[in-house]
């Protein structure tokens, strides 16, 4: 098969992995192009700074059919592991780890499930994320769907509510408008790339469909989230919002830990050959 990497739209962490990918795909004996691809690579559905153009790349891809590839930040190590995904970085995407599974494989990535934290304070994390990803497609502004959401809980529980605005996505201060309802402001980890700190010891921690409800989940606090978000499989529903729940996460962290790779394993094509055949049902189709 024939593939463009839209290299010139990555983020300034790409070319390491863009590097690896194009020995990947070398490897499996496909051919880097530059124009008439089978298969259209970008970094990202964050239509933002040098990432906007891949806008126009998507809508291509949807509009001939062409399958496309999407290399993402790793929700496990960031930076470290990364997504490699066909169509959508979430739960709408397909990543061809429903099979040929490694039940070792979370233990290698040193990714190790917390137990359910029965001890964890009594308050609510609200975690938003950035309203120019595809994630947040058909959403409402992030202000509107916050304000919905603290309503909804104070209807139900009267539990302490903390606000965390995704770093790079600004919120305004809605948190005055509420009662018992406070904000976080994330911090950057010295010395890390893009890593900001948080804190999931909650009674639950809620989000869309990005990446706290999965390291939530991971560290024994229950989540929930949207059916479009990886971490679904272990969510609760706001009825449960009371008495929150987590339920078997074996399972899932196996699976998950099948969408996320090593530049190693990148540079061998290991997940472009998972999806081949997803690939190439696409082309057919």
């Amino acid at each position: 098969m024939k593939f463009k990497l839209y290299r010139e739209y990555g983020a300034l962490n790409s070319p390491q992995v863009f590097n690896a990918f194009e020995l990947g795909l070398k490897a499996l004996g496909h051919e880097i192009v530059n124009k008439n691809e089978d298969v259209s690579v970008i970094w990202s559905v964050l239509w933002h700074g040098r990432m906007a153009s891949n806008l126009n790349v998507y809508h291509e891809c949807k509009q001939k059919n062409r399958p496309l590839l999407i290399i993402e930040v790793g929700n496990f190590k960031r930076n470290i592991t990364w997504r490699i995904c066909l169509d959508h970085i979430n739960g709408l995407g397909e990543f061809a780890n429903d099979e040929n599974l490694d039940a070792d494989r979370p233990k290698k990535l040193g990714i190790e499930l917390k137990p359910f934290n029965e001890k964890r304070k009594k308050a609510i994390l609200i975690a938003t994320q950035h309203n120019k990803s595809l994630q947040w497609e058909g959403m409402p502004t992030m202000s509107n769907w916050v304000s919905n959401l603290i309503e909804t809980i104070q209807r139900k529980c009267e539990y302490p509510i903390y606000i965390r605005p995704h770093p790079r996505c600004p919120l305004p201060g809605i948190e005055h408008e509420y009662r018992n309802v406070f904000r976080q402001t994330p911090q950057h980890i010295r010395g890390s790339y893009d890593d900001f700190d948080i804190d999931y010891d909650y009674h639950v921690v809620i989000n869309h469909n990005s990446g706290p409800p999965i390291h939530a989940a991971i560290a024994g606090t229950p989540v929930i989230c949207d059916s479009s978000s990886l971490a679904h499989p272990v969510s609760c529903t706001m009825d449960d919002i009371k008495d929150p729940y987590l339920p078997n996460r074996e399972d899932w962290l196996i699976k998950l830990s099948h969408a996320e790779w090593t530049l190693e394993e990148i540079s061998n094509g290991i997940p472009v050959k998972r999806l081949e055949k997803s690939i190439l049902k696409q082309i057919n189709s």
